[in-house]
């Protein structure tokens, strides 16, 4: 049975909305998330611009993902990501400034989950599993940020 869920979510981080920004470009989460690692599709390199595409994952987890927009001005990036076995997800990340270094970001996805694994897909976008996963991005990116300062 096809579902589809949205989710939206918030946190703030300890640098500034441009040093923020980066961090979700196919090349900037391979900075903060273990194991990530994207592949350029289309072009030859992750370019962090419209109608860029990559492969992230491997066997049944691999999903191709392609970038709708990424605008440094407006510091909003959206995507959509298929993965052929399980679901498509539309994902849009703002990131806003609230002070000089601290930022905050919003993060919606939109997911579709079919086949034999909706139901554990639904699962990891339930309201307490985005929450959590937003606390552990935020606290990722901050890992990160402390440790390249120091």
């Amino acid at each position: 049975m096809t579902k589809q869920i949205a989710r939206c979510g918030e946190f703030n981080l300890p640098c500034s909305a441009d040093t923020a920004f980066p961090l979700f470009s196919p090349e900037g989460e391979r900075d903060w998330i273990q194991g990530w690692n994207p592949r350029a599709v289309f072009p030859n390199t992750l370019a962090f611009r419209r109608d860029t595409v990559f492969r992230e994952g491997e066997g049944d987890d691999e999903a191709i993902w392609t970038i709708l927009d990424a605008d440094p001005q407006t510091r909003r990036a959206e995507y959509v990501r298929v993965a052929p076995a399980s679901h498509t997800a539309h994902i849009v990340v703002k990131v806003d400034v609230i002070g000089p270094e601290r930022s905050r970001v919003f993060v919606s996805y939109t997911v579709t989950a079919f086949g034999e694994r909706s139901e554990s897909v639904l699962d990891a976008f339930s309201e307490r599993a985005y929450m959590a996963r937003m606390t552990h991005w935020q606290n990722l990116i901050g890992i990160f940020l402390a440790d390249r300062e120091g």
